[in-house]
């Protein structure tokens, strides 16, 4: 399988307490890989760092690869644009632009891009999710299923290499709970990325293509 994300000796100290302990990760591409564990373990910590969100303690032997490119090298500006070009991200709490209407925050990326088609595909993700009686209204009139289905399409606004979600079923009933996460391996099979996902529910992490339990900031094998 082709290594989409290589990560190494990653570490992460918050007052003077080490969160995460020299972790090495591989992702593949087109795989969907579930971060589990106890509260308190460096889930979140670890999914903000490989997503570039965050950065590890100073290490000269630590490293993250993404698409070829070593993330760590990469200068403020020049980061801004990889995150946005290369990464997807689906919070728990949606993060939609209150004063935006759906069609409005599911372009946003695309409008930091400056992608002159940006509205076209917005679009055909509006259409791809059923959404596209909602693309005028704004986001505190949705259901919480609805919100997050607008925030994944926002995510691949861009055609991300890899999608970052953090607790996205964590505001969710059971039943949606399940379309969602069923949502996130079909996109996967039509887009082509891979998908981290942090999340305590361990029926769904026992779903995904592999699963990586922390434990006291380390990888439990």
């Amino acid at each position: 399988m082709e290594i989409l994300l290589s990560a190494k000796n990653i570490s992460k100290t918050f007052n003077k307490k080490r969160v995460l302990e020299k972790i090495n990760i591989e992702i593949s591409k087109a795989e969907i890989v579930a971060i589990s564990g106890a509260s308190g373990a460096g889930k979140t910590t670890l999914l903000n760092i490989l997503s570039t969100l965050d950065k590890p303690d100073e290490n000269n032997s630590s490293s993250l690869f993404i698409d070829n490119h070593e993330v760590f090298d990469l200068k403020k500006n020049d980061l801004a644009n990889f995150r946005n070009q290369k990464i997807g991200f689906v919070f728990q709490f949606h993060e939609l632009i209150p004063e935006l209407n759906v069609i409005e925050n599911i372009c946003l990326p695309g409008w930091i891009k400056k992608d002159i088609d940006v509205k076209i595909k917005a679009k055909k993700l509006l259409e791809y999710f059923g959404l596209q009686d909602f693309a005028d209204k704004k986001p505190l009139t949705l259901s919480g299923g609805e919100k997050q289905r607008v925030a994944i399409a926002r995510s691949l606004i861009n055609n991300p290499k890899i999608i970052f979600a953090d607790e996205p079923t964590g505001n969710l009933d059971s039943k949606n709970s399940k379309i969602l996460f069923d949502l996130f391996f079909k996109l996967r099979d039509d887009y082509d990325c891979s998908v981290v996902i942090v999340t305590h529910d361990e029926n769904s992490a026992n779903k995904c293509d592999r699963k990586l339990l922390i434990v006291d900031g380390k990888i439990k094998n």
